[in-house]
C-alpha cells in the first residue's frame, strides 16, 4: 500500500512538472510571436537629409550602427558594419507591397551593410562604421577581456570626422589636416564598440587604424600637437583593427 502511494506521488509530481514545462514553452512562444508582429503602424529612425544634421540625429545614427553590430542574427556576428542613409522611397515601395507596419516620417532612412561589401567609398558620401570591440580584442588576445578597462587610440587618414561628433566626446578627439586622432579608455564588461562617422573626403583612400595602448600613452597622445609625432608614438603599439579602402569621385 505504501509502495503504491509512493509511486502515485512520484507519478503525480512528474505529470505536474510536465504541465508546467509545456505551459512555459507555450507562453514563451506566444510572447515571441507577439514581439515579432508589431501591432499597428510604427515609426522607425528616419532623417530629413541623407546625413545627420543635428547632434540628436547623429546619436540616433550611431545607436543604429551599434545595434547592427550587436545583433542576435548569426550572420552579423564577428562582422564590421558600414551604415548609410538612403532614400526611403525605395523602402516605402517594399513596405506597401509587404504590408509592413512601419512608416517613415522623413524621406531618408539608415541601412546597415557588411563593411567588406564596400569595394570603395564615394566622395561626399556620409558613412558610419561600427565594429564589435570585444570581437577585435578576443581575436588579438582573449585574456585581455578579463580586464575591466582597456585603452585604445585610433588614427583616420585623411580627416573626415563629423563636426557633431566632437560634441559627444570633445576630449577624446584631435583634428589635424592630415587626419583625426582619438584615444579613450573603454570598459569591457558591456558592449564596447569602435565607431566612426562622417563625410568621405576627397582623397585617394580612407585608412583607419586602431591601436591598443596603455592609460599613460592615451593621455600623452591627446596632449600632442603634431600628427607625425602621434603616429611615431603609436607605431610602438599593436594595431588590433584596421581598414583601408579606395575613394572614388
Amino acid at each position: 500500500m505504501n509502495i503504491n502511494r509512493k509511486y502515485t506521488i512520484i507519478f503525480g509530481t512528474l505529470v505536474l512538472l510536465l504541465v508546467i514545462i509545456v505551459g512555459g514553452i507555450t507562453y514563451y512562444n506566444e510572447k515571441k510571436e507577439q514581439a515579432q508582429i508589431p501591432d499597428g503602424k510604427q515609426e522607425v529612425l528616419s532623417f530629413s537629409h541623407d546625413y545627420p544634421d543635428s547632434l540628436s540625429e547623429l546619436k540616433g545614427f550611431i545607436r543604429f550602427c551599434r545595434n547592427a553590430v550587436f545583433s542576435d542574427i548569426e550572420e552579423l556576428k564577428n562582422k564590421e558594419i558600414g551604415c548609410l542613409i538612403v532614400d526611403a522611397s525605395v523602402i516605402d515601395k517594399f513596405i506597401e507591397s509587404s504590408s509592413s507596419p512601419y512608416t517613415f516620417s522623413n524621406p531618408f532612412t539608415p541601412i546597415a551593410l557588411f563593411l567588406e561589401s564596400f569595394t570603395s567609398f564615394k566622395t561626399d558620401q556620409y558613412l558610419g562604421i561600427s565594429v564589435n570591440l570585444k570581437d577585435v580584442v578576443r581575436e588579438y588576445d582573449s585574456s585581455l577581456l578579463e580586464k575591466d578597462k582597456l585603452y585604445f587610440c585610433s588614427i583616420s587618414e585623411p580627416s573626415w570626422l563629423d563636426p557633431f561628433y566632437l560634441q559627444i566626446e570633445p576630449k577624446q578627439d584631435l583634428i589635424f589636416d592630415e587626419g583625426d586622432v582619438s584615444c579613450a579608455g573603454v570598459k569591457m564588461n558591456n558592449s564596447p564598440f569602435i565607431n566612426f562617422s562622417g563625410f568621405i573626403p576627397q582623397a585617394e583612400s580612407l585608412n583607419i587604424k586602431q591601436y591598443l595602448v596603455d592609460e599613460q600613452t592615451a593621455s600623452e597622445v591627446m596632449n600632442k600637437q603634431s600628427f607625425s609625432e602621434i603616429k611615431e608614438i603609436l607605431s610602438n603599439y599593436p594595431i588590433i583593427w584596421q581598414m583601408e579602402k579606395p575613394i572614388i569621385p
